[in-house]
């Protein structure tokens, strides 16, 4: 990455006009109240616009520790004007949290697993039963968000620590550490708890880097947005500089080629082993309507960034910059769409309020917490002993 000198000028903090702040509030609240209203008109279709939200919700909160402890292990110091960004998103975690108790409440309706008649006449269900049941599931819930927020707000708290070096620098590394350690293993399961079990018959031992490579290229292009935005509008105008612009383009380029990876070989695996325990998953999303939005999804979300982000030119432009990280956070929702709603909705594809309404009053949501994260605190973090 490019290393350039800090500059001078510190930004304080960024508050937002009430007008927008007002905004994303009501628009949070409209999609609740359409929630509410699809859970007793089309409650399946409801509960898995829910579960989209609160999959991309979790996905953007804990992108943003994920970005902070990649920065301190890897001793990135060209970050730190943009290390308050993912500090903001860290903050929706407890949000997510709640958000994570009202997903019980709808295991029912989304979940083969949680009928216990269906249970017990299905051998392999059977024998999964001591890790999915609906108490599993809840307890399990419960310990993630405890580990995700507490060791998460250690990653934060970084920024402030007043740790002398070099003991400053080691702490930071270990939390970090100790944060992708726990991320890895508690991802994992989630992934399987949360989505993968939609199909409980399906196996996968990629599908996790599938989710974790999705919550990359989504916290990454918000991150983008958010600075190019701050950037055009002048608070952060003579610290993210055209070198730092670049740096971004790259990292986004970067993610996008690791969700096409992992997509890829999780697909060739699947294709070439032929197993129907694991087949079943991509053959109800290639027939159809599903047909169709599969190659879009990879379109969106890997073949349009990477022909835009190769050439440096077009990385060093915000207003470019800006497009494609609007393009990814619009392929990821379409990315968990194809993940979440087949075993929902069947052959059929539909997209309509029911599903849209939780997922955009879930972004909603998120977009309002970060602003008033980002309006506590300057913009560039002051220098901290545990930083690089």
């Amino acid at each position: 990455m490019n290393e350039v000198r800090e500059t001078t000028l510190t930004p304080g903090p960024w508050r937002a006009s009430r007008e927008l702040s007002n905004g994303l509030l009501t628009t949070a609240g409209l999609g609740a109240s359409l929630f509410l209203v699809g859970v007793m008109l089309q409650p399946e279709r409801a509960w898995g616009g829910y579960l989209m939200g609160f999959i991309y919700f979790v996905g953007l909160a804990l992108a943003g520790p994920l970005f902070l402890s990649i920065v301190y292990l890897c001793g990135a110091s060209w970050a730190r004007p943009l290390r308050r960004i993912p500090e903001a998103m860290s903050a929706a975690l407890p949000v997510a949290f709640v958000l994570g108790l009202g997903l019980i409440v709808g295991t029912h309706e989304l979940y083969e697993w949680s009928h216990a008649q269906v249970v017990e006449e299905d051998l392999l269900l059977s024998h999964k039963a001591a890790y999915l049941n609906v108490g599993g599931f809840s307890v399990r819930l419960i310990i993630y968000f405890v580990i995700w927020i507490w060791v998460g707000r250690k990653v934060v708290g970084l920024s402030t620590s007043r740790t002398p070096q070099p003991q400053g620098r080691r702490r930071s590394i270990a939390i970090s550490a100790l944060f992708m350690a726990v991320l890895s293993v508690t991802l994992s399961l989630a992934s399987i708890d949360w989505v993968q079990s939609l199909d409980p018959h399906w196996f996968s031992t990629m599908f996790a880097l599938r989710i974790l490579s999705g919550f990359g290229c989504a916290g990454m292009a918000l991150c983008t947005l958010v600075l190019t935005v701050l950037r055009r509008r002048g608070p952060m105008r003579a610290v993210v500089t055209a070198e730092r612009m670049d740096d971004l383009g790259k990292i986004l380029l970067s993610l996008a080629l690791f969700w096409a990876y992992i997509w890829y070989c999780e697909y060739m695996i699947i294709w070439y082993t032929d197993i129907p325990e694991e087949t079943g998953y991509y053959l109800l999303r290639r027939q159809g309507d599903w047909g169709t939005l599969l190659p879009v999804n990879l379109t969106v979300n890997f073949a349009v960034p990477f022909l835009v982000l190769m050439p440096r030119p077009w990385r060093r432009s915000s207003v470019i910059l800006t497009r494609v990280a609007v393009l990814i956070l619009v392929g990821h929702a379409l990315d968990l769409f194809v993940m979440i709603a087949p075993p929902i909705l069947g052959s059929d594809v539909r997209l309509g309020l029911w599903e849209l309404g939780p997922l955009v009053g879930a972004l909603a949501l998120f977009g309002w917490i970060l602003l008033r994260a980002l309006g506590r605190a300057p913009l560039v973090p002051s220098e901290s002993p545990a930083a690089p």
